[in-house]
């Protein structure tokens, strides 16, 4: 079996959880590595609560065995607790309303305007859930930063830029909130300067809280599952009958790519496709709705209680 990538949304939030330094105390160096406490060989999986951001060196001294798997143990439950601890000065971003918005603005030509608005939760057990959000929205704050760097110096020799800015939006919808589930769906608008128009796109985040677990299709479908899910979907975006098969089925092959987009409502489960993606660009986005009943055997077991409970 091939060790697959550790996904992103995972990766970081171990780096929110140790503030983007090392877990061991009193190392705090910035260059990380993710750490599996219980080896990779042995559980073969990505998880959560067995992963640990450590520097280089300690990483190499955890192989070697010289800092034991109890005490990286103890160090990630450290982590963890520390997490769910009040800071009211642990957001710098100016508040809206329950909200808060990460905003930058660059008039140097070509320019650009960014504006990402997240949700500060209040709860301890959710307010790790704003922090990885928070920190999302600033990996596409340097995105942009880059991309207008890259715009200057591409445009170096002649100077010809254009007079529009680029420019983003990042709204959200919280889709579900309880006790032990969190899922927002974003809409995030953009414009790239000299791009013949606008774009829009949906992304996702799904977290559950207890304990605190990023929710992506590496740790919901059970492996080898995933077919399972696509003659699922497709079965019933074909009841529309003036959908095009051959786009439905193009668009619903068994690959993550196809499914990332997902939202996890109370009754169950559902997917977005992009433009494009399951019919023509006039259709706009596609959603499907599945319910947790049909999802027994598809989700693995303990995400599917999960998102079972709570409900009314």
């Amino acid at each position: 079996m091939s060790r697959p990538s550790i996904p992103a949304e995972l990766k970081r939030a171990i780096l929110v959880e140790a503030g983007h330094r090392c877990a061991i105390p009193r190392c705090g160096q910035t260059e990380i590595d993710i750490h599996h406490i219980v080896p990779w060989e042995t559980c073969k999986k990505h998880e959560y609560d067995n992963l640990i951001a450590l520097c280089p060196v300690c990483h190499r001294r955890a192989h070697k065995g010289e800092i034991d798997r109890k005490s990286l143990q103890q160090y990630k439950f450290k982590l963890s607790q520390d997490s769910l601890k009040f800071d009211p000065n642990q957001f710098s971003e100016k508040i809206i309303e329950i909200k808060r918005c990460i905003s930058e603005v660059n008039e140097a030509p070509p320019g650009y305007d960014f504006n990402f608005e997240f949700p500060d939760f209040n709860e301890p057990s959710e307010r790790i859930a704003s922090k990885n959000i928070e920190a999302w929205g600033n990996e596409l704050l340097v995105s942009m930063r880059q991309e207008h760097l890259n715009h200057i110096e591409e445009n170096k020799k002649d100077y010809i830029l254009s007079s529009l800015i680029s420019w983003l939006r990042g709204k959200y919808e919280i889709i579900r909130r309880d006790p032990g589930l969190i899922s927002i769906k974003y809409t995030i608008i953009r414009y790239v300067t000299g791009a013949a128009h606008r774009g829009q796109s949906t992304r996702v985040q799904n977290f559950l809280l207890n304990p605190f677990t990023p929710v992506t299709l590496d740790n919901l479908i059970i492996q080898g599952k995933l077919v399972n899910l696509s003659d699922l979907v497709r079965e019933k975006l074909l009841l529309d009958s003036e959908k095009d098969e051959s786009c439905v089925k193009s668009g619903t092959q068994p690959n993550n790519e196809n499914f990332q987009y997902f939202n996890l409502h109370n009754w169950g489960v559902v997917f977005t496709f992009p433009e494009y993606q399951i019919d023509c660009y006039a259709a706009g986005e596609q959603n499907i709705f599945v319910g947790y009943d049909e999802l027994d055997g598809i989700f693995t077991p303990e995400i599917l209680s999960a998102v079972k409970q709570n409900i009314l």
